[in-house]
């Protein structure tokens, strides 16, 4: 009887700390404003209802998240799509959506892949002052010269221990028109319009791309890449660049053609932290820039929802930066006016100087603008909830 009764409290215990979240936990979090906050029409929103009808339609929802170094590294999109997966798929593996060989350009790779590579590269940034290069939706762009050149490509999934794992099946190529071959695991891809597709006949996690210039000007440029599984339900393409703002994506040239392409159900932005932080911030400008950048997605993408995020309080000169209020207003405003779902993270985070909270509790840098990856997490899970929580209303 003692040994039944110690097991069913370590049973309960178990099960008391596996239930709790970051909401139960972290008590500066304010919780009961963790909604997405939707206007009056609800007969716009339509990707919530394919949501609903999950695994019994042909096409996945389809979710591209645009964004600044919040979402490069990664940590705070995994944690979302592999929220969303958990809830809404039974498989246990996934697409990984929308990748870009960061290392080649020697800035940092989101965790969740490798990047190994020959021949010599150049890169650019939508975040340059001065515009070398053309921009597709990743907003950087790698080039070579070299007639012959590879890459290789790998899903880190042994090393993570996530519960969906990578494999994908299916691999398109956004790059530059000039005349190239491009094998992906020795199969040719067809070729057209500046994208390359590859159907492989087995899923895998890794990829290995050969690129052989033919035409007369040896320059290859590389927008990034598309991974794909065929038999998958929710394909979730994160784009994040260190120091982006809504003006770096509006110097993307093929932004337009890649969103057309990709046709998401809906779209994420999570901008503002670096418009905050510009010593010439001026909130008029940023309203204006904003809402143009919100126009061409939908000028393309009319079907597509857009969403909104508020970004996080972070230090400026030792003290919060009181530019993230007057951002948060305009997203607010614009969302309000344009019909768009909003997420208000800096008041869900505990408000002004609750970056302090955070810090002290080990889950950010010591810069207090950017998160360590356990704070990441938690504002991945506080997100993914809010936007399960939308789609049951429902």
């Amino acid at each position: 009887m003692r040994i039944l009764i110690i097991k069913i409290l370590i049973l309960s215990i178990a099960i008391s700390t596996y239930s709790q979240n970051s909401c139960d936990t972290l008590l500066f979090l304010d919780c009961n404003r963790n909604f997405i906050a939707r206007t009056d029409n609800a007969e716009a929103f339509t990707f919530i209802e394919k949501f609903a009808k999950i695994g019994t339609q042909k096409k996945p929802i389809k979710i591209v998240h645009l964004g600044d170094s919040h979402l490069q590294a990664g940590f705070l999109t995994e944690k979302i799509k592999q929220g969303l997966f958990q809830k809404f798929i039974t498989d246990t593996i996934a697409s990984p959506g929308f990748i870009f060989p960061y290392t080649i350009a020697q800035t940092n790779n989101p965790f969740f892949y490798k990047v190994d590579y020959t021949g010599k590269w150049e890169w650019c940034k939508n975040i340059d002052i001065e515009k070398k290069c053309s921009l597709g939706l990743s907003g950087i762009t790698v080039r070579t010269e070299d007639s012959t050149t590879s890459f290789q490509i790998k899903m880190q999934n042994k090393k993570y221990n996530y519960p969906v794992k990578y494999y994908f099946n299916s691999v398109r190529l956004f790059h530059s028109l000039d005349s190239v071959d491009i094998y992906v695991n020795n199969v040719k891809a067809k070729t057209q319009n500046g994208i390359s597709i590859v159907n492989l006949e087995n899923l895998t996690d890794s990829i290995s791309v050969k690129v052989f210039t033919t035409g007369n000007k040896n320059q290859f440029e590389l927008y990034g890449l598309i991974f794909d599984n065929s038999s998958g339900s929710i394909s979730y393409h994160a784009i994040g660049i260190n120091g982006a703002t809504a003006q770096s994506y509006l110097k993307c040239d093929y932004l337009s053609n890649d969103l057309l392409n990709i046709d998401p159900d809906l779209i994420i932005i999570s901008l503002g932290t670096n418009e905050a932080f510009d010593v010439d911030f001026n909130i008029i400008e940023h309203e204006y820039i904003l809402k143009d950048l919100i126009f061409q997605i939908k000028d393309v993408v009319p079907k597509a929802n857009i969403l909104l995020t508020v970004p996080n309080d972070h230090f400026k000169k030792g003290k919060s930066n009181k530019n993230v209020l007057a951002v948060r207003e305009n997203i607010l405003n614009v969302c309000n006016e344009l019909n768009l779902l909003s997420w208000d993270f800096y008041s869900i985070m505990g408000s002004e100087n609750s970056i302090e909270s955070w810090y002290k509790k080990g889950l950010t840098g010591e810069d207090k603008i950017h998160f360590k990856k356990k704070g990441y997490e938690v504002q991945g899970e506080l997100f993914v909830n809010a936007l399960i929580k939308l789609v049951e209303k429902h």
